[in-house]
């Protein structure tokens, strides 16, 4: 039985792929089949050997498709190598193939995202869009994905009002393309949502969150990740609110699934112990949020450069612990480490940036009328 649903799975996988992917050999797809289902070691053997044996295959997708699974890995300086010896081959074509093209520049502004380098990124994914916008009918899917990448930079760098354009003309293809309750349509209301929150719209986005949150439960087993996105949403909605019971409750739920999901490192296990040490903090219950932030910084100074941004977050977080525990030394020491990572990456008027100096000024002025 579980044979026959593991075989089910892998043959619709294998034709989505096959329809999606259209441009590209049955060899290709085989190999993608085997990064899709997460075996990246196995895929990235095999398109090295066809790589090595193939004469006819299309080595410009064969580069792609390695670069892909690299960034998979989390390698992304190698993962870039490959995209850009792909792109070079596709452009040094003849003719050029820039419809191609578009599928490496949307990567490749994928791999700046992981790198906290947002305005290359959206270079790169704006490049994409318009051979996109270009080359393919309106409504198409490639289009919506490009839109909605754009919408996700745009939201990171706090651009509200622009993210949320980007995400509903997303949005309107994808209703145009999919059944009411596929998970890419989750995916746009669930982000929708996120904007609507920021905007302090809460009970709006608590009705965008909940949506998602009956559209994933409908598609997917209890413990699939994107329900855990889903209560997290809603977690932080509630807690905004007030509600600091049910937020918990929901955090507890968000952080169980994940840990059954991923590894014991993953980054988002970080983001819920933080999130769970932010409630405790709210209860005021310095001591047990100080131990959750702890570990969620743990696990982000594996994941991550030493100066990527929510380093700084978690340690200005443990600042202010200390600093609510009367630890001023131990405090100022978080909050200097932190302003110096916040700036390098955020302007001088940015809200975490001017919270963490006013913090620093605060307490070095307590100091001095001592």
């Amino acid at each position: 039985m579980n044979l026959s649903n593991q075989g089910q799975k892998i043959t619709k996988n294998y034709i989505e792929l096959k329809q999606k992917h259209k441009e590209e050999s049955i060899s290709i797809v085989f190999g993608r089949l085997f990064c899709n289902l997460g075996e990246y070691d196995k895929s990235l053997k095999y398109f090295q050997q066809l790589f090595n044996d193939s004469n006819n295959e299309d080595r410009a997708w064969i580069e792609f498709n390695i670069g892909r699974v690299l960034s998979f890995k989390y390698q992304w300086n190698e993962a870039r190598i490959y995209y850009d010896h792909a792109y070079n081959r596709m452009m040094n074509n003849k003719p050029s193939r820039i419809k191609d093209s578009a599928h490496v520049l949307n990567n490749i502004a994928c791999i700046y995202v992981n790198q906290g380098k947002y305005d290359q990124a959206l270079d790169y994914h704006q490049r994409a869009l318009e051979i996109r916008e270009k080359f393919y009918p309106s409504k198409y899917i490639d289009i919506a994905q490009s839109l909605y990448n754009i919408g996700c930079i745009l939201d990171q760098q706090e651009k509200y009002n622009d993210a949320l354009d980007y995400y509903q003309g997303a949005l309107k293809i994808q209703e145009k393309v999919y059944s009411s309750d596929h998970a890419n349509i989750a995916r746009s209301l669930s982000n929708i949502g996120i904007i609507l929150y920021q905007q302090g719209k809460y009970e709006v986005a608590l009705n965008y969150h909940k949506r998602v949150l009956k559209i994933r439960e409908k598609i997917y087993s209890s413990g699939h990740i994107d329900i855990s996105y889903s209560l997290n949403n809603i977690g932080i909605i509630l807690r905004n609110q007030g509600k600091y019971v049910e937020a918990l409750d929901c955090y507890q739920r968000t952080l169980k699934i994940e840990e059954k999901f991923y590894s014991p490192g993953h980054v988002d296990i970080a983001k819920s112990l933080a999130n769970i040490g932010n409630i405790l903090f709210d209860q005021g219950k310095y001591e047990e949020a100080f131990d959750y932030y702890q570990r969620a910084l743990k696990i982000e100074e594996r994941f991550y450069p030493s100066d990527h941004v929510y380093i700084a977050h978690s340690l200005n977080n443990i600042g202010i612990c200390y600093e609510n525990q009367n630890q001023r030394k131990m405090a100022l020491d978080y909050y200097h480490h932190a302003l110096a990572i916040y700036e390098k990456f955020l302007p001088v008027d940015h809200p975490r940036r001017q919270k963490t100096e006013h913090n620093i000024r605060r307490l070095t002025e307590r100091k001095h009328s001592h």
